[in-house]
């Protein structure tokens, strides 16, 4: 049997050849995602999903003081916060509506992301390459995505990274299918996802510099700007994000302010070293066996760049051509006389004929590509640029790496070769493998070291300790003469776990601001009044806060606790109960209690 033959016999197997010819022509057929294959992808996924939960149950973790504060804000919903536009806290409020306040039922939507992004991976893949091959591609890039230690690390946590990349992918998918079929609904999708992105981190907002390439860079009815689709897809985006914007204007734009800050004046430095690190830190989500194996395979197809795969393999499969995927600007061949990308023309301006160009295999195997690196390459560069004038962190890119693990599939798994072609299925073994054992390694680092491991190397080391704290302390807050106080801190960090570990108590947390900064979401929201004769309790992490409590009339300390969450690591609390505050300075004090009030005399 011949190789045009094996093909067609092999997408015949989707349904009887009668009943699919009767239904809609062969060629107009999108090729099928659901099989063993993304059975076997959904028990992955699954799998690794029951894990991360046990790893957040029994690993003795509480939360992440950014996923506390993302409980606190899930209390009290709004368009806006100081640090993060809405979308994370909606998350968050309706993952605990679900699964209640614990550590896990704050946690468990944003876990679930990552399984409905390598999905979305999928039919990402399906668009991008519409073969039977492509969609397993699709299903080796979501194997990857949730094996890779990025995902591995952040997967644990309530972030806005999760929800960003499912955003990324699910606008990719609708940007392709804009472009090459111009409809005007794909257009508005596009728009509506990039909008959500960007209500969940503002990074989303970088997807433009993709979208603006891709309206000239991808194969497809029309190009360019002169058209309604591009424009209603940015005033969608527009509208989407508007009631953010208008939060931000009410509030002196402090999510903006915040941002800009963030980015460019961070409190470490930048440099060349931080750039390196900063790229290393992006090998290292990926997996270092991972890029080894791209780079490695990606050697071995340019060896074999020479070998020209059969003319009649694609062009006349019936999986080339779903309705509307390309429309070719010109007349093209019969399939019959299609010659496949490798052919020369001499009467040619780029060496190949005007069939090859417009033909589906070359724009699958050239648009597609390019689409791929024109996700992740803009990021990557303003990432760097960004690490390298004032440092960044290694998460900052990570939607980037949606479109880098799609192209280290298309290596591990081509997209346009016959599915019974032979692939390197012993380095998609390894890589997966590799990034299991490698992520594992770092979660259970104190599994493994005993208490003597060095608390640097436990990841986990910042989210131990708090909950057995605040349960010592609890006892405190019962106490007749301090129940219903509010409770006080000078720390962002102590402001939001003593909210969320003493959520029973429901406290009213106040951040202690004499300059009137706003520096965070408390100091914005939630300033200690200067209102002298106040009552509260104080929660710090010094043994003596002076500047603190010189400006009471009365302070007793309560209670202190010291819990060891490693061998050079401890976290210690304090509790005062301070009674008569004394205004954040003197003259406050003086002018609200009559003493600076001239007499009648004078």
């Amino acid at each position: 049997m011949n190789t045009e033959t094996s093909d067609q016999a092999t997408v015949a197997q989707d349904k009887p050849a009668a009943v699919a010819t009767a239904a809609r022509p062969s060629g107009q057929r999108w090729p099928r995602l659901w099989g063993p294959r993304m059975w076997k992808l959904l028990a992955l996924a699954v799998a690794l999903t029951l894990y991360r939960f046990w790893v957040v149950k029994h690993s003795g973790i509480s939360l992440f003081f950014d996923e506390s504060q993302y409980w606190d804000w899930s209390r009290h919903l709004s368009w806006g916060y100081f640090s993060k536009p809405p979308l994370i806290a909606g998350l968050v409020g309706l993952s605990t509506s679900l699964f209640g306040s614990s550590v896990l039922g704050v946690k468990a939507l944003s876990i679930l992301v990552y399984p409905l992004t390598a999905v979305a991976m999928v039919g990402l893949a399906r668009a991008l390459w519409p073969t039977s091959s492509g969609v397993r591609t699709g299903m080796v890039a979501g194997a990857l995505f949730l094996t890779t230690p990025m995902v591995g690390l952040l997967g644990l946590v309530a972030s806005t990274d999760g929800p960003l990349m499912l955003c990324w992918t699910l606008a990719a998918w609708a940007l392709w299918r804009a472009q090459v079929t111009n409809r005007l609904g794909l257009w508005v999708l596009c728009g509506a996802v990039v909008g959500v992105g960007i209500m969940d981190k503002y990074t989303m907002a970088a997807f433009g510099l993709t979208a603006v390439w891709a309206l000239w860079g991808v194969h497809g009815p029309k190009r360019g700007l002169l058209r309604v689709g591009p424009w209603a897809a940015l005033v969608v985006a527009a509208v989407v994000v508007s009631p953010n914007v208008w939060w931000n204007a009410q509030h002196g734009f402090p999510t903006l302010h915040h941002t800009a800050e963030l980015t460019a004046q961070s409190g470490r430095h930048g440099g060349l070293l931080p750039m390196i690190t900063f790229a290393l830190g992006q090998i290292l989500m990926l997996g270092p066996v991972t890029v080894v194996a791209a780079l490695w395979l990606l050697k071995q197809a340019a060896n074999l760049s020479n070998a020209s795969i059969p003319p009649s393999q694609w062009a006349a499969s019936s999986q080339m051509m779903p309705p509307s995927q390309w429309r070719p600007s010109s007349p093209v061949l019969p399939p019959s006389q299609l010659n496949m990308p490798g052919a020369r023309d001499a009467a040619s301006g780029d060496g190949r004929p005007q069939a090859i160009r417009t033909s589906a295999y070359y724009l699958a195997s050239m648009s597609s590509y390019r689409f791929l690196w024109a996700l992740s390459i803009p990021l990557l560069l303003v990432a760097l640029a960004q690490a390298f004038y004032a440092d960044a962190h290694v998460n900052w890119a990570a939607p980037a790496m949606i479109g880098l693990i799609m192209l280290v599939a298309s290596r591990l798994s081509q997209p346009l070769v016959p599915l019974a072609a032979p692939r390197p299925n012993k380095w998609l073994a390894v890589v997966l493998i590799s990034n299991l054992v490698l992520t594992s390694l770092v979660l259970h680092a104190k599994d493994f070291g005993g208490d003597n491991l060095p608390s640097k190397y436990d990841i986990l080391v910042r989210m131990r300790g708090w909950q057995e704290a605040f349960d010592q302390l609890a006892p405190v807050m019962e106490e007749p003469t301090i129940a219903g106080l509010p409770v006080l801190a000078d720390k962002r960090l102590l402001l939001s776990q003593t909210a969320y570990h003493w959520r029973r108590f429901n406290p009213k947390v106040l951040a202690w601001n004499p300059k009137n900064l706003q520096t965070n979401h408390y100091e914005l929201t939630q300033s200690l009044s200067n209102k002298v004769g106040q009552d509260m309790v104080l929660v710090t992490d010094e043994a003596d806060p002076k500047a603190i409590l010189q400006r009471f009339a009365i302070v007793r300390e309560m209670k202190s606790v010291v819990v060891p969450t490693g061998t050079d690591r401890n976290l210690a609390l304090h509790v005062f109960f301070l009674r008569g505050f004394l205004g954040y300075d003197e003259k406050s004090y003086l002018e609200q209690s009559g003493a600076a009030t001239p007499s009648s005399d004078e």
